[in-house]
């Protein structure tokens, strides 16, 4: 019989919880880095969208999605701090970091923009009547393009992944776009994919290089025939020219491993940037439950670590701040207060005398006593200036006439004003001390007895007052 006593328990414990849980509101609230905009919207279980929300109010203890687009890891990060009404609370914040650590290879000196292109041709041209000239100029000029090209592509990659205001999209688009300017038949579009546009490249580059290397070939082992063709009798000039001809044909070889060597470093450079940011995302979230009455959620945008090793700057440069704010609604606010409160009980409160005639007579007491309170103030939270609850207190009274004594019993409804609602205005029903004849005497009685004080007693009674107040501290 117990077992299925804490069975039963359970089942109502777990639905009591599903309902609690299913009760809870959500929220996202999402900006845009590129546009600045800053929306508030109502979603449902599912996180679809139900509602745009004008005013940031925000049902108490909702769940909240803090959702940041376009923000180019490559170029920002962001610092986040949560400054709540009653605590202070450092964010763990938005840190690309970790995304960036692995490209950290292409900072600082790794990075050389400038590559160098191929000496001139001036040698082919001297030697235009060779074999080997013209098939070598056209594969230097191709070999000159395409080394240009790749450093094109490296330098619009990186100087579109430091810029802050270019989304995901469109730093893709300006390479790929980059990439087709160059019109070449042996190269499929880049638009297609860019990672086997850039395998042709590199593919094209080393075919290049085999050419021109067999060219320069071709072109020593003339010069060396047509030495050799004149049976070992060379002119003085004919040397020189001979040795100038070689060294020139040398350092194009030395320049042209150095020039395709960059270049293809450059393209494996460019394989791996594009790889991260097809990988990387531009959008951040950060959840937050609202549980204070106020709530700023400040996004500070710095410089990323991945500009400042390019910029070659130890110092983080604030881009920009934005302050997201949110007012929650909802939830029971208890403090307490010291209040000036003005009381009155009407004609349930007299003062009885006896005239010269011997006729017991009263007065009423229908006017205002000020009365020293303390009150228990209970609202539900509605806004940050302005509430409607209620309050509790006890008062007495510091007027010099001791007609009304004792403590005062006040119970009303009240409007809170100001941050955290620290002065209301506040009415109602007051329940305090009067008096009343003993003895079964009633007023207009005729008696010898010359003082009437001993004949009346204090009572209970019903009575009303308004005060003002202002608040001590929080109590929840």
């Amino acid at each position: 019989m117990k077992i299925k006593h804490l069975k039963t328990i359970s089942i109502l414990i777990i639905l009591l919880s599903s309902c609690l849980s299913y009760a809870q509101k959500r929220y996202r609230i999402t900006y845009d880095y590129v546009t600045d905009k800053i929306d508030y919207l109502h979603v449902d279980k599912n996180n679809k969208v139900i509602d745009t929300l004008d005013k940031p109010k925000i049902k108490r203890n909702s769940l909240i999605e803090l959702k940041l687009s376009n923000v180019n890891p490559f170029a920002v990060q962001v610092e986040t701090d949560v400054q709540e009404e009653d605590l202070i609370n450092t964010g763990q914040g938005f840190n690309f970091s970790s995304l960036l650590g692995s490209i950290n290879s292409f900072t600082g000196d790794n990075i050389d923009l400038n590559t160098s292109n191929l000496p001139d041709s001036n040698l082919f041209k001297s030697e235009r009547g060779s074999r080997g000239s013209s098939s070598a100029q056209s594969s230097l000029d191709d070999l000159n393009n395409q080394i240009t090209n790749v450093a094109a592509l490296k330098s619009t990659l990186i100087s579109n992944l430091l810029n802050p205001n270019l989304d995901k999209e469109t730093i893709i688009e300006n390479l790929i776009k980059t990439a087709d300017a160059e019109l070449d038949a042996r190269l499929p579009s880049a638009q297609d994919n860019f990672f086997v546009y850039l395998a042709k490249v590199e593919k094209s580059i080393n075919d290049s290089k085999s050419q021109l290397e067999s060219n320069i070939n071709v072109l020593s082992q003339e010069i060396e025939n047509t030495s050799a063709s004149k049976d070992g009798v060379v002119s003085r000039g004919e040397l020189v020219s001979r040795n100038i001809a070689m060294a020139d044909l040398q350092r194009l070889m030395t320049n042209l491993n150095s020039s395709t060597g960059k270049s293809l470093q450059n393209l494996d450079e460019l394989r791996s940037l594009y790889t991260i940011l097809e990988a990387s995302n531009f959008e951040q979230t950060y959840d937050y439950e609202l549980s204070a009455d106020k709530v700023n959620i400040e996004l500070k945008f710095v410089q990323s670590d991945f500009s400042n090793d390019i910029d070659n700057d130890d110092n983080a440069t604030i881009l920009k701040t934005r302050n997201i704010k949110m007012f929650s609604k909802g939830g029971f606010k208890i403090n307490t207060s010291v209040a000036m409160t003005l009381n009155n009980f009407g004609s349930n409160s007299n003062d009885y005398f006896i005239d010269e005639s011997g006729v017991i007579g009263a007065d009423n007491n229908d006017f205002f006593v000020p009365n020293l309170s303390t009150m228990i103030n209970f609202y539900p939270f509605m806004g940050e200036n302005f509430n409607v609850g209620g309050s509790f207190g006890l008062s007495i009274p510091i007027s010099g006439d001791n007609s009304i004594s004792g403590v005062n019993f006040l119970l009303g409804p009240s409007l809170f004003f100001g941050s955290k609602s620290r002065l209301a205005l506040s009415g109602g029903v007051a329940y305090g001390p009067v008096k009343r004849l003993t003895n079964g005497l009633e007023v207009g009685d005729s008696t010898s007895f010359t003082s009437i004080d001993n004949f009346t007693k204090n009572v209970y009674d019903f009575g009303y007052y308004f005060g003002i107040s202002f608040s001590l501290f929080d109590l929840n």
